[in-house]
């Protein structure tokens, strides 16, 4: 088996209510106050957001893979919106795989996110979780697969 080489993965991506692209955030819109026009008093406005992306597949050995990786996105906020909309998120996370056999592959992975909202509360979370994948190939008819 040859080792391939480590990849990198890099994104940017900024825009008008595109947050829903990114799966982070909420909404695309959000309420715009416009109190001095009596027919609309309130407008919708698509809210600019800005999103980042790095992560690193390392392949260590024939046995061994990691990953390292961070993510954000960043909203600007309307004057209508509620103190506790999502302003800004943040992920991270680590991880290192074992693959015994083919087709078999487990190992721990280590994330951490944070969270703040228009009215600048906060709060982290940190997880840590142990994934496994057994892969069941196998072929139904047809001639044999090398």
């Amino acid at each position: 088996m040859k080792l391939s080489k480590h990849v990198l993965h890099l994104a940017v991506v900024y825009g008008d209510g595109v947050e829903n692209y990114m799966n982070d955030a909420p909404a695309d819109v959000g309420i715009q106050n416009n109190f001095s026009n009596s027919k609309t008093p309130i407008l919708g406005k698509a809210l600019p957001a800005l999103g980042l992306t790095g992560f690193l597949d390392l392949n260590l050995s024939k046995k061994f893979t990691s990953t390292i990786g961070y993510s954000r996105v960043d909203i600007s906020n309307t004057d209508g919106q509620a103190a506790t909309s999502f302003k800004s998120g943040q992920y991270a996370l680590t991880n290192i795989l074992y693959y015994p056999v083919k087709g078999l592959m487990f190992g721990p992975e280590f994330q951490w996110g944070y969270r703040d909202n228009k009215a600048a509360w906060h709060v982290p979370d940190y997880r840590i979780q142990f994934s496994a994948k057994y892969d069941f190939a196998f072929t139904v008819g047809g001639p044999k697969q090398p």
